[in-house]
C-alpha cells in the first residue's frame, strides 16, 4: 500500500495491525479518514465518497473527525516548501525523486536547518 506521492509504504507487521484494527469495529480506517481529509485539503490525496461519507459522520459526532484533521493539518503547513507548491503533486508519482531545490536536501548528516521553513531570524550577537 502506498501514499499517493508513492514514496512510503507499509511494512508486512504495519499491514497486519492495520487490518486487525479494521477488524476492530473499522477503527483502522475511521482513524485514516480525517488524515486523508487535510492531505485532500492540500490537493496531495483524494477521499473516495465512502471517506467523504464517514468524515461527515464523524464531525456530527461531536466534532470528532474535524479535531482529529487540525493537528495533522497543522502538521503539514510546517512542512518545508516544495518548489510549485503541494497543488503540483500528482498522483502515482511512484516515488520518483522530486527536485526540492534549496528548501531541502534530505540526504546529508546535519541537514535539520535546511529542512526548517524559512522564517524571522535574530540577529547575530557581537561579544565583547
Amino acid at each position: 500500500m502506498t501514499t499517493t506521492a508513492g514514496r512510503l509504504q507499509l511494512t508486512s507487521a504495519e499491514k497486519f495491525w492495520y487490518i486487525l484494527q479494521c477488524i476492530n469495529f473499522g477503527a483502522g480506517y475511521l482513524a485514516k479518514v480525517p488524515v486523508k481529509k487535510a492531505l485532500s485539503e492540500i490537493g496531495v490525496a483524494e477521499m473516495t465518497s465512502a471517506e467523504k461519507v464517514w468524515y461527515v459522520v464523524q464531525c456530527i459526532a461531536f466534532g470528532a473527525g474535524y479535531f482529529k484533521k487540525v493537528p495533522v493539518k497543522k502538521a503539514l503547513t510546517e512542512l518545508a516548501p516544495i518548489p510549485g507548491g503541494y497543488l503540483g503533486l500528482k498522483s502515482g508519482q511512484g516515488g520518483i525523486p522530486q527536485q526540492l531545490g534549496g528548501a531541502y536536501r534530505g540526504s546529508a548528516p546535519g541537514d535539520q536547518p535546511n529542512s526548517v521553513p524559512p522564517g524571522p531570524r535574530s540577529a547575530p550577537t557581537s561579544s565583547p
